[in-house]
């Protein structure tokens, strides 16, 4: 480009000053005239215009596409699709599916536009995404959120949020401050679903409300909105409640709430921890006796439990720790180990005094040798004779060849024989004390001559009285 076309004038040759003869080249060229520069900076903005212009018209036909805008009011456009037969397949769509909702014929009639237009390239819809879009212009259905529990829908709310606050509710009712955790004993679960417009649907409180009362006295609602859902297409449907007599389904606890809820709580509370109890062997006492020495005190224990509730009802309970706070001091108890002949000696005194006419063992009387099992002591007849111990009398009469006898319990394993008495002074059923006159000496049964024939046994065993009496 000439850059005289620009209509800067220029002078004539003729015109132009004289050259100095001292005139040398400088080394950097001199600078362009400004109206030169202005020229230069308008061709560049220009050249940079038209890049841009490039560069956008590049952007635009990257990011969008020719399509159509379908609208239902004229004005806002509910989707962007490629081309009519995408609307068609979305209405074909819509009316199956609302048809299977309300279980009668729908058609759709919804005036509806079509204009061709740009729009971006993600904006464009498939046939599922355009069928939503007008399934929200159905009066006739609505979309809901369905609660299920255990699978069986239980209610339609408007909000996801408003599920939430109900459940939290519902949970919070059986909140303590030891409560550690919380959860329903059912499995819970939200879904997305479209009802006919007229389903009943509850806020937070109704759903509260439903979720609290007994079974038996919502169960009407719940099959309403069964029903409800029993027209939905598979693929949109959610697991319907159970029909009324339906053999495999969990059976309805009528009594019970529709929703179960079950808290863990940790607990600490102090408990008495009962002393231990020692046992000291004692020789002064007989086998089977026993003598507190010494009573012992209760400690105190720090106790953590966690316990599981349901409905605030105690199901379970474990123990997780145990502090022992003040420690038990131990009960002290004397056992005896006193037993047959050691055990006799001091507590058995003589039935009477007197001479010993036959000792205990073998023995020759009546012409032959025969073991003899207790202890002859001869006195006067009419000699009282006295409990050899404190005891029941158990036996009262004529015994064989013991003559008239009376036996003594000693409650304590022994036993006494008092024979050949001339005269018993005590019945059975008696409670006697030791050095009691029971019966008076004589010679009854099979017997030499007047005296008390004297018997003790241990445990059923035989003893000698010799080595029993002091």
């Amino acid at each position: 480009m000439d850059i005289r076309s620009t209509g800067t004038p220029l002078l004539p040759e003729e015109h132009l000053p004289p050259i100095p003869a001292d005139f040398a080249p400088r080394l950097t060229p001199a600078s362009p005239p400004a109206g030169h520069r202005r020229r230069k900076r308008l061709l560049a903005g220009a050249l940079l215009g038209l890049t841009g212009l490039t560069a956008a018209g590049a952007v635009l036909a990257s990011t969008c596409t020719l399509c159509y805008a379908v609208s239902a009011d004229g004005v806002r456009p509910l989707a962007f699709v490629q081309g009519a037969e995408t609307y068609q397949a979305a209405v074909a769509q819509v009316e199956d599916q609302v048809s299977q909702i309300l279980q009668a014929d729908y058609d759709y009639a919804q005036p509806a536009t079509m204009a061709l237009t740009i729009a971006p390239k993600d904006s464009i819809q498939d046939p599922q995404q355009l069928t939503d879009r007008l399934m929200e212009t159905v009066d006739q259905v609505k979309a809901e959120y369905i609660l299920t529990i255990d699978g069986r829908p239980v209610a339609a709310c408007a909000s996801r949020q408003a599920i939430d606050r109900a459940l939290w509710t519902v949970k919070e009712r059986y909140r303590t401050p030891n409560t550690v955790a919380a959860y329903f004993g059912s499995t819970v679960a939200v879904e997305e679903g479209y009802l006919p417009a007229d389903t009943e649907v509850l806020d937070t409180e109704a759903l509260v409300q439903r979720l609290t009362q007994p079974s038996g006295q919502v169960r009407q609602a719940v099959d309403r909105l069964a029903q409800a859902l029993a027209g939905e297409r598979e693929e949109h449907a959610l697991p319907a409640a159970a029909p009324a007599g339906d053999q495999t389904a969990a059976p309805w606890q009528e009594d019970q709430p529709l929703l179960a809820v079950r808290t863990v709580e940790e607990v600490t509370y102090t408990q008495p921890v009962e002393p231990e109890t020692q046992e000291i062997p004692d020789s002064s006492l007989l086998v089977g006796q026993r003598q507190t020495i010494r009573e012992g005190a209760a400690g105190v224990a720090e106790i953590t439990d966690r316990v599981t509730y349901t409905m605030g009802q105690e199901q379970s309970r474990e123990t997780m720790s145990v502090n022992l706070l003040t420690q038990p001091t131990p009960t002290q108890v004397a056992v005896g180990t006193a037993q047959g002949a050691e055990g006799a000696r001091g507590r058995f005194l003589w039935p009477l005094a007197g001479r010993i006419s036959s000792p205990f063992g073998d023995r020759t009387i009546f012409g032959g040798e025969s073991f003899h099992r207790g202890l002859d002591i001869a006195a006067p007849g009419g000699t009282p004779i006295t409990a050899s111990a404190a005891g029941q009398v158990i036996w009262a009469g004529a015994k064989g060849t013991y003559g008239n006898l009376v036996k003594l319990d000693h409650g304590n394993g022994y036993v006494t024989y008092y024979a050949h008495c001339s005269s018993l002074l005590v019945e059975e059923g008696d409670w006697v004390e030791q050095g009691q006159t029971i019966a008076l000496v004589g010679s009854t049964g099979r017997s030499t001559g007047p005296h008390c024939h004297f018997e003790l046994l241990w445990q059923g065993e035989l003893l000698d009285p010799q080595l029993c009496l002091p």
